[in-house]
């Protein structure tokens, strides 16, 4: 096995830090603005909205992170979804996914791509990622024809990892178990890729001397596929990672209900004395039982199940000063999680 490099290295101990302060032991509510879930739970098909895949050549399901996950051997399996014109996504975007690689012998894995790449034709790929060897990477192709790439870390390990590509505007960032790559700018807007699918677990890529329309398999097992047509925060990204094997929330909210959760507004913040919780009337008529809980970063609950009502005060004057992390919650669901600063 190869060695790890130092950001590898780096993000397994931030890792342990992150998973340490999951002990509320609940699933996390789904971000705004999803486009697409694919959980992988026997199927292929999109818990969010209609953009159901359909498996190819023996795609098949193992225990994943979040109870199941896809299995692709990394010789001919796919999962292939039909274009769809919200999937097009190429302005601000969110993909965010786990990945266990398994098999290192394709020097070229792609884990998944919305569009096609270079033979026979120069076709866009609005997003995309893959493996070059063991080392993860998120890219797209801009208008100029020219892949726009962010590199991230390697992992040679066979453990599961969490990766969320974010594009807002004209920069982009990766996310890995948490740990972020650092924002870089780029000129071009990304091509858009009307026509082609969003495929998972290889590349729309049909060299003509081919009798398959896929290449760049991927051997290893990918599970809860997320695609936003925002970018999410850090905090937001963190909060999908922090609840593991608990997963996104997928009981207990409408639609509707995940944007009511956006006007949930803790203020000030950076606070010094306290933070003014003030909770959305529609929201509190709508879910009864709300509750407050902050923890700091070593997992230690400093707030727990505090009731929640129009517009609550936290006093935070005895804390350290420094980042907790707070969670609301109904019914032993989050609703909402974020950070606090005590300045």
């Amino acid at each position: 096995m190869k060695t790890q490099n130092f950001f590898s290295v780096v993000i397994l101990m931030y890792s342990l830090l992150l998973y340490s302060v999951n002990v509320l032991g609940q699933c996390t509510a789904p971000p705004a603005d999803m486009v697409s879930w694919w959980q992988a739970e026997n199927n292929a098909n999109d818990l969010y909205s209609n953009n159901n895949g359909m498996e190819q050549n023996g795609v098949s399901y193992v225990s994943g992170v979040v109870n199941i996950a896809f299995q692709f051997d990394g010789i001919d399996d796919v999962v292939v979804v039909p274009h769809s014109a919200d999937l097009d996504l190429s302005g601000d975007v969110t993909v965010e996914l786990w990945v266990r690689q398994t098999g290192f012998d394709n020097e070229i894995q792609t884990v998944i791509c919305k569009g096609a790449g270079d033979v026979p034709n120069n076709e866009p790929a609005v997003f995309l990622m893959r493996f070059e060897n063991a080392t993860a990477k998120f890219l797209f192709k801009d208008s100029s024809g020219v892949y726009i790439e962010k590199l991230g870390p390697t992992f040679e390990d066979w453990q599961w990892h969490h990766y969320a590509y974010v594009r807002q505007g004209n920069m982009h960032i990766l996310y890995a178990d948490g740990f972020e790559f650092g924002w870089e700018s780029f000129t071009d807007s990304p091509e858009i890729s009307v026509g082609l699918p969003l495929t998972i677990g290889a590349q729309y890529h049909n060299p003509t001397t081919s009798a398959n329309d896929y290449s760049y398999f991927f051997a290893g097992e990918v599970d809860e596929v997320g695609v936003y047509n925002r970018a999410l925060s850090e905090a937001e990204i963190q909060g999908i990672y922090n609840a593991g094997a608990l997963g996104k929330c997928s009981d207990g909210l409408s639609i509707n209900d995940f944007s009511l959760v956006e006007k949930i507004t803790p203020f000030p913040n950076p606070a010094m004395n306290s933070v003014t919780f003030k909770i959305d009337e529609q929201l509190l008529n709508n879910h009864q039982d709300l509750r407050l809980s902050v923890i700091d970063l070593t997992g230690r609950v400093v707030v727990s199940n505090l009731e929640l009502l129009i517009e609550t005060n936290l006093d935070v004057s005895m804390l350290f000063h420094g980042m907790y992390l707070y969670t609301i919650s109904s019914h032993n669901s989050i609703l909402k999680s974020g950070q606090i600063l005590k300045k």
